[in-house]
């Protein structure tokens, strides 16, 4: 049997493990969840542990009593190398959903050279988004830019003049929105990778007749600036309704970037919902055939099976992954490069949560 610890019983972590323990996977897998909050797990398989607080020593314990074989980690972000470290001491695979790049780094290098499995940026983006952008390089005989972009929004908003945020609502965790905000990002720009503060080269998209405004935000280009040696342009931007990223600039220089306080803001002025849509947009400009050519992948995805679209698409994506681990798709410490759009949209995950209307 296969035992998965996930880490985190928010919004992602329960959602991973009622796709694990629910019907219809088709792997002999046992779940439990692993969260500090007693509330959290209440109605979950789950354990009491304070992660912040436990050593790596104490984890790989924890881990190892309970034969744990794989770890997906839908904590936050900042205990992810601590995760990692008492997963390899117990010869665990390992899965999880970063934005952070650093953080990501790290855990890469704890899990270099152990012979383990570990895939970090496993959601929905950095995720699916980044291994359709190479398959889109890879429908083109040369690429000069790639362009990847993903929204959770609202799906249904209203908008008017003084609405703070442009219609935004919280539909995936707000620490995580913040830090895209206020980290720098990776780009690549004349084949030089560099790190340019967020919120920046704002663009106006359209699709099917919809206006979105797009900005770089952190995190989301995964490991395509330094796998993708032959393009010389890469950048990811999430897009948002109409007006969201004049508030969000004057939020975030209002504050200096405090992570604390920008929170609270955004806690205060943004609503919860769980009525979202996850619009994916990527586009490859290049050459075919010596001819300019430009490739792009456009939908929309919604919830199913009681999850919202934002759990749905993430957790599905990090279960999706487990899948191509267990059947050795995937192996070692992979890069988005080494994960075939084609498979991954081959799994039980993918067919049954990526749902489109």
């Amino acid at each position: 049997m296969i035992k998965v610890a996930v880490f985190g019983a928010g919004k992602i972590g329960s959602a991973v493990h009622k796709i694990l323990s629910g019907p219809g996977f088709p792997y002999d897998i046992r779940s439990f969840v692993v969260d500090s909050d007693q509330n959290a797990i209440s109605e979950l398989e789950g354990v009491v542990l304070d992660v912040a607080n436990t050593s790596v020593q104490e984890l790989t314990a924890f881990l190892t009593e309970r034969g744990v074989s794989h770890v997906i980690n839908a904590m936050p972000f900042f205990l992810n190398d601590k995760i990692a470290s008492g997963a390899v001491g117990a010869c665990c695979d390992y899965i999880d959903f970063t934005e952070d790049d650093l953080m990501a780094d790290k855990v890469q290098m704890i899990y270099a050279e152990t012979g383990l499995n570990c895939a970090v940026k496993c959601g929905l983006a950095p995720g699916f988004i980044n291994y359709i952008g190479h398959d889109l390089v890879r429908q083109l005989d040369s690429t000069d830019s790639l362009t990847i972009s993903v929204g959770a929004l609202p799906r249904t908003a209203s908008f008017y003049r003084t609405n703070p945020g442009g219609s935004y609502n919280l539909t995936w965790s707000v620490d995580g929105l913040v830090n895209e905000y206020i980290r720098p990002c990776r780009v690549k720009v004349l084949g030089q990778v560099i790190e340019v503060p967020a919120l920046g080269r704002q663009i106006d998209v359209i699709l099917d007749g919809v206006k979105y405004e797009a900005a770089l935000t952190s995190g989301g280009v995964g490991s395509l600036v330094h796998e993708l040696k032959d393009v010389p342009n890469i950048s990811y931007k999430t897009l948002r309704y109409p007006g969201h990223y004049d508030w969000v600039r004057a939020i975030v220089g209002k504050y200096n970037k405090d992570f604390a306080r920008i929170k609270a803001e955004f806690l205060s002025t943004f609503p919860q919902s769980n009525d979202d849509v996850i619009v994916v947009y990527a586009e490859a400009v290049g050459k075919l055939d010596g001819q300019l050519a430009r490739r792009t992948f456009y939908d929309k995805f919604y919830g199913v099976d009681g999850l919202t679209g934002i759990q749905a698409t993430t957790a599905g994506a990090g279960v999706a992954m487990l899948e191509l681990m267990l059947t050795s798709k995937v192996s070692g410490v992979p890069n988005h490069t080494d994960v075939k759009l084609s498979d991954f949209a081959a799994t039980s995950a993918f067919r049954r949560f990526y749902k489109t209307k």
